[in-house]
């Protein structure tokens, strides 16, 4: 059932984000930052690749044998994956009790932070779509989420022995500008992720295998670029300039995305893709060295995982809003084409959940074109708010300072 698949994404997702922040944080205990960037691009491009191999092999289990292979296959790979944590990492034991550490855990302030969070996710996520912005439902929850982010705060600041988020490193100025834009960076990198391979099913008629290998220019670009501009970073010391060069290219290749219309060849479509990963992985994971560069040694644990935080939700909102751009763009478009060709207007709303019924669903080739031609208008819409997303981190990356690498300095572990 829905709610089963629902319950087993929400505890998937519990332990995937744990995982995410401790693989960031004990690099960041064992190694110094001079030898960290190195290790972050490393890291970074391990995330591209798996990001291309996920959702490939999804479709392929989705094309060839059951949805349900896309969960399953985690079973054996986590497996593996713990034999090996459990017979070859070695970290130093830390100090203090279990249930001393435990009771300064924000337990409160975590559950108000979700629950704002979902409030405004679903607002995003239903609002002109499930119901009307004017709607009751969508205004309290835009209220009600907005209110409990102000009490998060209030609780970081106030109450929490060991917050969640520390409020003081926000007095940090290379902290909270990274942080702030991250977030927006966040809302821009997934969204190609998410609506390029919409775009390659609604124009190409491509499976879901293909659709997801068309991603790798953006993927690879990523990979490639974020392992050198980490050792470029681990063999300089230097970050800023790579930083906004990276946000600048970033934010043109999202630009040229828009330029993705029912015309377009080949050779643009994988150029534009690549210039897109090429800037995202100049910044993917020095912004994170920006962050441990500028925090306190005792504080780099927050500062990580606060800046991880703030991607994921700008990522989260960014591909809500995004969706929400393009159920709006496009719905005016399907009620139109259904008053103008009802016996098709079965298939013209069931597009909206399913676009390989635009090549399945008998449609005539002149209002097949009509049908694609409206959808590409709404991706471009999409990828022209995605734009000012992206854009709006270059404000925050422009005043970043530099602050040197500090050389043979780990962080305590186990503090």
């Amino acid at each position: 059932s829905l709610g089963v698949l629902i319950f087993g994404r929400a505890l998937q997702g519990v332990g995937g984000a744990g995982l995410i922040g401790l693989v960031f944080i004990i690099i960041s205990d064992i190694t110094t930052e001079e030898e960290r960037p190195a290790y972050m691009g490393v890291l970074g491009a391990v995330w591209s690749i798996a990001s291309v191999v996920g959702p490939v092999l999804g479709g392929v289990f989705s094309d060839k044998v059951s949805w349900r292979w896309a969960f399953l296959i985690n079973l054996p790979v986590a497996g593996a994956v713990l034999v090996i944590v459990l017979l070859f990492m070695r970290l130093p034991i830390p100090r203090g009790s279990l249930w001393d550490k435990l009771k300064k855990v924000d337990f409160l302030g975590s559950l108000v932070l979700i629950g704002a969070v979902v409030m405004l996710l679903l607002a995003l996520t239903w609002g002109g779509k499930s119901f009307p912005w004017s709607s009751a439902r969508i205004i309290c929850l835009l209220v009600f989420g907005g209110v409990a982010l102000g009490v998060f705060v209030l609780i970081e600041w106030k109450v929490a022995l060991g917050p969640t988020v520390p409020m003081h490193l926000f007095r940090i100025r290379n902290v909270w500008l990274s942080v702030v834009g991250q977030f927006f960076i966040g809302s821009g990198m997934f969204a190609p992720m998410f609506f390029i391979p919409i775009w390659y099913t609604i124009v190409k008629n491509s499976s879901a295998i293909s659709a997801g290998l068309h991603l790798l220019p953006y993927l690879l670009s990523v990979s490639l670029v974020s392992i050198v501009s980490g050792f470029i970073v681990t063999k300089t010391g230097r970050y800023r300039m790579m930083v906004i060069l990276g946000t600048a290219v970033f934010i043109l290749g999202l630009g040229l995305l828009i330029l993705f219309d029912e015309n377009i060849n080949t050779g643009k479509q994988i150029g534009f893709l690549l210039i897109t990963g090429f800037g995202l992985g100049f910044n993917i994971q020095i912004l994170l060295i920006v962050v441990q560069t500028s925090a306190p040694l005792e504080d780099m644990a927050s500062a990580t995982t606060l800046f991880l935080f703030s991607r994921t939700l700008g990522s989260s909102i960014g591909v809500a809003i995004m969706q929400s751009v393009l159920q709006n763009a496009i719905i005016p478009k399907l009620d139109l084409l259904s008053t103008q060709y009802p016996d098709y207007s079965d298939v013209f709303k069931n597009s909206l959940n399913d676009q390989s019924v635009i090549y399945k669903g008998g449609l005539p080739d002149d209002v097949q074109a009509q049908l694609v031609h409206h959808y590409v208008g709404a991706l471009q819409k999409v990828f022209i708010a995605n734009v000012a997303f992206a854009a709006a981190s270059l404000p925050f990356t422009l005043p970043l300072k530099h602050v040197p690498l500090r050389a043979g300095t780990k962080p305590a572990i186990g503090e």
